[in-house]
């Protein structure tokens, strides 16, 4: 049995032992929350070409309507539907006689306004070599008027015959583009005024339009990319016809729209394309492919980076610190962020989820490579 001394001894020997075990337990919890272990992936810049497809639609970069200016019956038609024309052909004849009739009368009233104006031109200038003292005022007056008249008539016959001869020639039509004749249904003998209507069209083939639209933000950020340069300027303009077949000519962009369409929040951007082989039709569908190379950038998936109204950011690890990281996206890709390099050599990109970690936390990493791939 042991004495008292002994025992009180024991028994604070037993609650010092019993104090410090707890504390010894807590210590080591502590230690082992500051230390986490996480999945990461070295990060590789690299140049990437990004292919953003859109909806477009074909359409004549000029086209035209022949309408007659004169009334008249068809004398001869000198074109098919689909027969390619140049500026100038001969496309419609509308019967001459009325307007040649009209055209001789013009001329012939200019020719007898204009021996009328010689007579009295030298009349006049007789007079004025004479002198006031060889006629009187009266006289003088008279010459200088019928000289005026005789010049206001010949100038006015010179407009009347130049109308005729305006009228004459539109009896012709001829076309003011090279393109391609539409539907052609009219017969020698049809009346045609200038209230019938357009007698055929005509559409410029080659080159041709299309038209593709773009949001607000991408032609911001367009804008903001090329820094002065014309937009889309290195880019390729291609396009994937119904057939599902690459269309080989690449576009050249034109110009974009002066407004923003308040109902798509979209602006029109035209770009113009060869088309010697008329694979190309006006009101056609296709599919507007915008290739485009992005140097020095990071392709990295979506659920990696944090967006948040505050800025987006990955977490990353340098010299074995945990880092929130702002990033800018420059692009969508399949699934992944295309991002602007802003990161140091030898930085890691983390592929956890990362909750609330201290300060003091020791950060340990397990290393992919970019495919997944653990080393």
């Amino acid at each position: 049995m042991l004495s008292r001394p002994r025992y009180i001894f024991a028994v604070l020997l037993l609650m010092f032992f019993w104090c410090l075990a707890p504390k010894a337990t807590l210590a080591a919890s502590t230690q082992k929350q500051r230390e986490l272990t996480l999945n990461v992936i070295p990060i590789e810049p690299q140049d990437i070409t990004i292919t953003s497809t859109y909806v477009g639609y074909v359409t004549p970069i000029k086209s035209v309507d022949l309408v007659p200016n004169v009334s008249g019956y068809i004398e001869d038609v000198f074109v098919q539907g689909g027969q390619d024309v140049k500026v100038g052909d001969n496309l419609v004849l509308i019967d001459q006689r009325e307007y040649k009739a009209a055209l001789n009368a013009a001329i012939a009233a200019t020719t007898q306004a204009q021996a009328n104006f010689n007579n009295a031109k030298v009349y006049y200038e007789r007079i004025k070599k004479a002198g006031k003292k060889a006629i009187s005022q009266t006289e003088f007056d008279n010459a200088k008027a019928e000289y005026l008249s005789a010049l206001g008539n010949l100038e006015e016959a010179k407009a009347n015959q130049a109308k005729a001869q305006v009228m004459y020639d539109y009896t012709v039509l001829q076309s003011s583009i090279d393109g391609v004749v539409g539907n052609v249904d009219l017969t020698k003998g049809n009346y045609v005024a200038p209230g019938s209507g357009a007698l055929l069209s005509i559409i410029q083939y080659d080159p041709i339009r299309v038209v593709f639209s773009i949001s607000d933000k991408e032609y911001l950020n367009e804008i903001a990319k090329q820094n002065g340069a014309p937009l889309f300027a290195g880019e390729k303009i291609m396009l994937k016809l119904s057939n599902g077949n690459l269309y080989k000519p690449l576009g050249e962009f034109k110009f974009t729209d002066n407004s923003i369409d308040k109902t798509t929040g979209s602006v029109a951007v035209y770009a113009d394309f060869a088309n010697p082989n008329h694979e190309l039709m006006a009101n056609a569908y296709v599919d507007v492919l915008l290739e485009k190379n992005v140097k020095d950038a990071v392709l990295v998936r979506q659920n990696y980076v944090v967006l948040s109204p505050d800025g987006n950011y990955v977490y990353t690890i340098k010299n074995n610190q945990l880092l929130k990281t702002p990033v800018t996206i420059l692009d969508e890709q399949n699934g992944n962020y295309v991002l602007a390099n802003r990161f140091a050599k030898g930085e890691y990109l983390v592929t956890d989820k990362v909750g609330n970690v201290g300060k003091d936390t020791k950060v340990k990493i397990k290393i992919a490579s970019a495919n997944g791939e653990k080393k």
